[in-house]
């Protein structure tokens, strides 16, 4: 090798003079060449080009992107390519995916102009603005014909305690034509506010007009904020499509009708309002776009009303679920929004102050086990972990919580991380934040939502109620001469369950007055009653194991939360379906009808659909009938992977469909259980809300399973007790359903019933 370069560089050397002129001007040529040479518009889309000093300069969609990137470059050039926008450079040298994505702002805008103006020269005929006082008069005439109405606000944003209406839009079916009734928008001649809600206030207000919104809780919040609280809602379109389709990507109501306009008479693409106005508040907007706007939404709304009330016309248990629990709940759950919470600032002061030393201890004691390195970066503790300490990798070089979990036992330095993280996170998410989202009354007021989870579970946000830590729960408070009353459903998923499944051995501890757990470890365990009760390691592994059986938990997990191993958990779960054989059949009964039906039902109708499962769910079958069959045996093994007499093929096709089919069979079983459950407390806090109504008292909260209501100081134990038979009668089960109830001034420090009235007497 050495020989051979000498021997190259002599033969450069022996060139004439003359030629090597001749290669360093056809070199500086083809610089030049390179240098004056405009790329392609494919290459600098696709494929990229060679600059003149020899780089490979990487085309756009060569560069990495996002999902939400790539499809707006897609846009530009395809833009570009029919000629509806500039390519905006001299040269082509200088259009870079930056560039390209400055000129998506500018086809948006542009685009967005050209809608507006065709959306107002098309106006339909039958959209009218109101604008004077005679115009007022005629649509109030005119609503009093009316059967049912659509209706919808403009507001100057989306804060409910702040914001303001700035119009209305309304839909008159009889009389067919759609308004919008500006307020106070900054041009244009309108009505005010006052006037116009004086005017309307007998419409809104009487209950046998009935009224279709989309999303109304947010519209009827903004009513409230002008003295008005609107009666008569007899749909929801949102709550509505949640019902019929659980799995909808999104409740907008443009993106519904654009999805749905076929069926609705709209078929061009309904425009969102970032589409429209990007970040342009309302009160700006022109009146001629906001009546093609706003009449618009309440004509879709209307639309979709009736598209939706044929389907539950066909779907009789959904109609009645619909107009006896989720209608009659959105009111509920304004009341409930309104009501708030009162924040005890002092405490979240003197508690964020104690919070704030203990974790400064922490730090120092991290410190001591770790080194100086920044505890709330994952790289760092991610180096040190496992590179200098060379723990475990679990899962991977994580060291999120479940991941510090499995490894406290590893190093004492992980005890006092994970208490750590606890504390800043109650420190920041709860005890800073939650003052801070104190409204101009005081108090907090979350957000509850009836229909964001598939099962129909409540979920509550800003705070969420369900993720406030127990410490957390210190800062909310009753107002003077009131009081906080939680009752809570006990048992009632298990109860469904035994309900359901018809198991007389597990309706036996409820109907006889016995411990749940108590009863199905001795039975399951075979072991006396005796040494199953309170503490003992057999009612602790039962508690944990009914979760498992109800829910699908699989075996490695079930191992891992009893500390036994994969094999002893599956003979636990066998053993529980042999003492317990009617569940068993339940929940098989469950995957053969998800497996044929696609979907399951809970006891009043609300359905959890599951598209594409039939497939995928026999596929499933032939394949585990074919390993069973190649290894004799009746049931499948719980790792196959290993086992070399299953072909490899075999294997692979069944793990491609293992994990969806058998997530799906566990949720569906869950879906039955907790969507019943979920039902349950849904009636019972309609019950509660009549009942708390009467007595000038609130019904506040809800999480999981337990209600919340500020009630006089003076309550008695006949009124605590009435409230507890508002929830026992929302259901009829084979099993009696229990609630337990605890009273207190601060959430969290709340004494039982008894314990409560015993101290007061």
């Amino acid at each position: 090798m050495e020989v051979s370069r000498i021997s190259l560089d002599f033969s450069r050397l022996e060139k004439p003079e003359s030629s090597l002129l001749t290669d360093r001007v056809r070199e500086a040529q083809l610089k030049n060449n390179l240098a004056q040479r405009e790329p392609t518009w494919d290459e600098v889309w696709v494929t990229g080009w060679v600059s003149h000093t020899g780089a490979k300069k990487k085309a756009i969609f060569q560069t990495g992107l996002t999902d939400l990137d790539k499809k707006r470059l897609k846009t530009v050039k395809a833009a570009i390519d029919d000629g509806e926008l500039g390519i905006g450079v001299e040269s082509l040298k200088k259009f870079t995916k930056a560039h390209a994505l400055r000129l998506w702002r500018e086809l948006q805008e542009k685009r967005k102009q050209a809608i507006l103006t065709e959306m107002v020269v098309n106006t339909p005929g039958n959209y009218r603005l109101i604008q004077t006082e005679a115009q007022l008069e005629r649509l109030v005439d005119d609503l009093k014909g009316e059967s049912v109405i659509a209706f919808d606000t403009e507001t100057t944003g989306l804060d409910v305690y702040n914001d303001v209406i700035v119009g209305m839009s309304i839909t008159l079916p009889k009389a067919d034509y759609h308004v919008y009734i500006p307020v106070a928008h900054k041009a244009g001649t309108q009505l005010k506010r006052s006037r116009v809600l004086n005017a309307l206030h007998p419409i809104l207000t009487d209950p046998a007009i009935g009224k279709v919104l989309h999303n109304a809780k947010y519209d009827i919040h903004m009513l409230v904020r002008h003295r008005t609280r609107m009666k008569g809602l007899l749909h929801d379109t949102r709550v509505v499509m949640a019902l019929l389709n659980e799995n909808e990507p999104s409740y907008a109501l443009k993106n519904l009708a654009t999805k749905y306009g076929k069926y609705l008479g709209f078929k061009d693409s309904s425009h969102t309002y970032e589409d429209l106005f990007g970040k342009t508040r309302f009160d700006e907007v022109p009146l001629d776009v906001a009546l093609v706007y706003a009449a618009k939404d309440t004509h879709l709304t209307w639309k979709l009303y009736e598209w939706q009330r044929d389907h539950l016309l066909k779907r009789d248990a959904l109609r009645q679920l619909h107009q006896n629990v989720e209608n009659p709940l959105i009111d509920v759950c304004v009341d409930m929004e309104q009501s708030g919470f009162l924040i005890d600032r002092d405490y979240a002061v003197q508690y964020g102050d104690e919070l704030r030393l203990e974790i400064i201890q922490l730090n120092k004691a991290l410190v001591d086990h770790f080194g100086e390195i920044n505890f709330n970066s994952p790289i760092q503790l991610a180096r040190k972990f496992y590179d200098e300490l060379k723990l475990p990798e679990v899962n991977g070089r994580s060291t999120d919580v479940k991941t510090l979990k499995a490894l406290k036992d590893k190093h004492p330095g992980i005890e006092v991380l994970l208490k750590y993280r606890e504390l800043s996170k109650l420190l920041s998410t709860y005890v800073e934040a939650l003052p801070g989202q104190i409204k101009p009354d005081g108090r907090i007021h979350g957000s509850f939502n009836q229909v964001s989870t598939v099962t129909g579970r409540f979920s509550s946000s800003e705070p969420n109620l369900q993720n406030l830590p127990p410490k957390a729960r210190k800062l909310i408070v009753a107002p003077p001469g009131k009081l906080l009353i939680g009752s809570d459903f006990s048992q009632i998923e298990p109860r469904v369950l035994a309900h359901i499944s018809g198991d007389q051995h597990l309706q036996e501890p409820y109907l006889n007055g016995q411990d749940l757990y108590s009863t199905l470890a001795s039975r399951v365990f075979k072991v006396p009653i005796e040494d199953c009760g309170d503490g003992t390691k057999y009612r602790k592994m039962m508690k944990v194991g009914l979760l498992a059986v109800m829910y699908g938990t699989s075996m490695h997990t079930l191992s891992s939360q009893l500390g036994i191993t994969v094999d002893e958990a599956q003979q636990f779960i066998r053993d529980f379906f042999r003492t317990y054989p009617k569940v068993h059949s339940f929940i098989k009964k469950t995957h053969e009808f998800v497996k044929e039906n696609e979907y399951v039902e809970t006891l009043y109708g609300r359905k959890r659909r599951f598209p594409g499962h039939r497939h995928k769910a026999k596929g499933y079958d032939s394949l585990a009938k074919e390993i069973c069959s190649i290894l004799g045996v009746d049931e499948l093994p719980l790792n196959i992977w290993r086992n070399n007499d299953i072909p490899r093929d075999l294997k692979r096709k069944f793990y491609d469909i293992k994990g969806e089919v058998e997530s799906v069979r566990r949720q569906s079983v869950n879906a039955i259980i907790q969507g019943t459950a979920a039902d349950v407390m849904k009636k019972a806090m309609l019950n509660l809300y009549q009942y708390c109504s009467k007595k000038g008292w609130s019904l506040c909260g809800t999480v999981h399973d337990e209600a919340l209501m500020l009630v006089d100081d003076h309550i008695t134990r006949s009124e605590i007790q009435k409230i507890e038979q508002c929830m026992t009668s929302a259901a009829q089960l084979n099993v009696p359903l229990k609630v337990d109830t605890e009273l207190m001034t601060r959430w969290g420090e709340g004494k039982p019933k008894g314990e409560w009235f015993a101290s007061a007497a």
